[in-house]
């Protein structure tokens, strides 16, 4: 007779990511609620014992009733799709839950097209938020030095970068740049305008991204400013010559922020516009709907001057 304790249990394993975390293969979950119970006690112990902090563990749509099985052991919801429901689980008691959150938000596209005819009407009902927004803020002294900061755990060796990280939900983009410069690395700056931004569209879990690179200066009291970073996220943190920067691409290993530094210099010598904030007051045709407000990033400069 096959009791439990004659059943070999085989470990969770899955793809590892570069903070130590590990995304569980769901085609090793065991075929029973007692066994996947077992096997999901003795993969914990495995992970803590190797250090494994972030546990991503997707559930098959038709395996639900692991869900409840899984919760008394700390994991918690993170998200659904339609074949599977993701849960998680941080393991290190030593530092905060830096999981990334999901989709935050929708992305709508408008094309001003001249000459044609609209003839089908497709299917107008909205998606759940599709994509996350980053920001990074590209901060410049009265010194003409950019400030740059080297990831704790990074894709890149050797890349110094724009401070910057997630838009919490319902956050603009200037307060949520100011938060993340100021949480990474100790300086208050304050928010210009918006240099250029980013799209890709699969980035996490089918989901896109936009990344605002955002052009931002300090208060009077710069010289006041000390560089604190913060030791669980960053590296090292310094201020650069913004000259040297741009006209040095060996240090662009992802050469977005060559370009981003190249296009600030022509901003700040005044060959480029930033796209600024601007609020339009959106009033509905219905008298019972709220007003809202929607911020367009504009080059406000570009408008004719009378």
């Amino acid at each position: 007779m096959t009791t439990l304790e004659n059943v070999e249990t085989k470990l969770l394993t899955g793809c590892s990511d570069m903070y130590s975390g590990i995304t569980v293969d769901k085609e090793l979950l065991a075929k029973t609620c007692v066994l996947f119970e077992r096997q999901l006690e003795q993969s914990l112990l495995a992970w803590r014992e190797a250090k494994r902090r972030g546990i991503w563990l997707p559930i098959p749509h038709d395996r639900t009733e692991l869900i409840s099985i899984a919760q008394k052991f700390g994991f918690v919801l993170h998200h659904a799709k339609p074949d599977y429901v993701m849960l998680t689980n941080w393991l290190d008691e030593n530092e905060p839950n830096p999981l990334p959150s999901y989709a935050i938000s929708t992305i709508g596209v408008g094309g001003l097209v001249v000459n044609s005819k609209r003839e089908n009407e497709p299917n107008p009902l909205p998606s759940y938020a599709i994509s996350t927004i980053g920001v990074g803020g590209l901060v410049v002294n009265s010194k003409r030095e950019v400030l740059l900061i080297q990831e704790r755990f990074a894709y890149v060796d050797d890349y110094f970068k724009l401070p910057g990280g997630a838009l919490d939900i319902g956050e603009p983009i200037e307060c949520g740049v100011e938060r993340e410069v100021f949480e990474e690395t100790g300086i208050r700056a304050h928010f210009r305008g918006v240099l250029a931004f980013t799209y890709d569209n699969n980035f996490r879990f089918e989901h896109g991204d936009v990344y605002f690179a955002c052009l931002m200066s300090l208060d009077e009291d710069e010289k006041d400013q000390q560089i604190n970073f913060d030791p669980l996220e960053i590296a090292a943190c310094q201020w650069m010559p913004l000259d040297e920067w741009a006209n040095s691409p060996e240090k662009h290993p992802v050469p977005i922020t060559l370009h981003l530094a190249r296009l600030t210099i022509d901003v700040l010598d005044g060959r480029e516009n930033l796209l600024e904030p601007d609020l339009i007051k959106v009033k509905p045709k219905n008298p019972k709907q709220l007003p809202w407000n929607i911020m367009m990033y504009r080059k406000k400069s570009s408008e004719k001057k009378e």
